[in-house]
């Protein structure tokens, strides 16, 4: 994992973002969204290091890059507790925390964490109401979904910069509705299927019309995609152009999934993805003048 993590950085890229299970199961019934055949393409003895602390090993690890979830499940974590792990995280990196939240899809999981699947929307929502008000230092007291806050309560410290910036992740429409919503930006995800650049421009018009309904300047949103790319795209002019298709639209960030189970792998998919982002960043420079 050292090692690995010293290739990133020594690529050059500007972060590293971790994703989130806590279990994986055995024939699942739970289709995942982004694939035509609901496969995720991982088996469920994938060994996956938690989220919560791969942030806690990176930042103690790296010192520059950004620190982010791609995404954290946020329903399934007790909020309160979760706001005073990312906060303490994001003391350590000296702010370079960015959380990116969703809402789940594995019902599985749920049930095996002893959490409700049903509802988690509403949970997502007010997980982040609360996240945001631990973050102030004193919590406002009340109900927040199912979490209630008394009076008198501290939660510090607080974050570097006030509060950690929350991505909503997801392509369903309720996502785009919550990142209109709640979020300071939206994470969205390409699948192994693709994505072209104008079905991401139907969906970013689709997350302004949303800021509209809510009286929110949508340039305020940061766009990020998170890509899970085939190894065979990875360095090829195909993805440089779609990334480049995906910028024109407004993306400012990409996340692209890369293997931790060993390191030669991982090293030949980080080369790859090291001349895409060379080459997307040469021909942005070059639109730019």
């Amino acid at each position: 994992m050292d090692a690995l993590v010293d290739a990133i950085i020594d690529a050059g890229f500007d972060g590293i973002w971790v994703s989130d299970h806590v279990v994986l199961i055995d024939g699942t019934t739970s289709a995942y969204p982004y694939t035509d055949d609901g496969d995720y393409g991982f088996p469920a003895d994938t060994p996956w290091y938690e989220a919560v602390a791969m942030l806690a090993y990176l930042a103690a690890r790296t010192h520059e890059v950004e620190l982010g979830t791609a995404v954290c499940v946020l329903p399934q974590r007790q909020p309160v507790l979760l706001a005073k792990q990312l906060a303490t995280i994001d003391r350590l990196a000296d702010g370079r925390v960015r959380l990116g939240a969703g809402a789940g899809w594995l019902a599985e999981e749920f049930t095996a964490l002893g959490v409700p699947y049903d509802g988690r929307g509403a949970r997502t929502d007010a997980a982040i109401a609360l996240l945001r008000d631990c973050w102030t230092g004193t919590p406002a007291p009340g109900r927040y979904g199912d979490v209630s806050v008394p009076g008198g309560v501290h939660c510090r410290p607080t974050p570097v910069n006030g509060s950690v910036p929350i991505l909503v992740g997801g392509n369903s429409p309720a996502a785009l509705r919550r990142a209109a919503r709640l979020g300071d930006g939206w994470l969205g995800a390409v699948p192994l299927a693709g994505l072209s650049a104008d079905e991401l421009g139907g969906m970013v018009a689709r997350l302004r019309q949303e800021c509209d309904q809510v009286g929110r300047n949508p340039s305020t949103l940061d766009l990020s995609l998170r890509i899970a790319a085939p190894s065979h795209a990875l360095g090829t002019p195909a993805l440089r152009d779609l990334l480049l298709g995906y910028a024109e639209h407004g993306v400012t960030r990409f996340t692209v999934d890369l293997s931790w189970r060993d390191f030669d792998t991982g090293r030949r998919r980080l080369d790859a993805l090291s001349r895409t982002a060379a080459a997307v960043r040469e021909s942005l420079t070059a639109g730019a003048t």
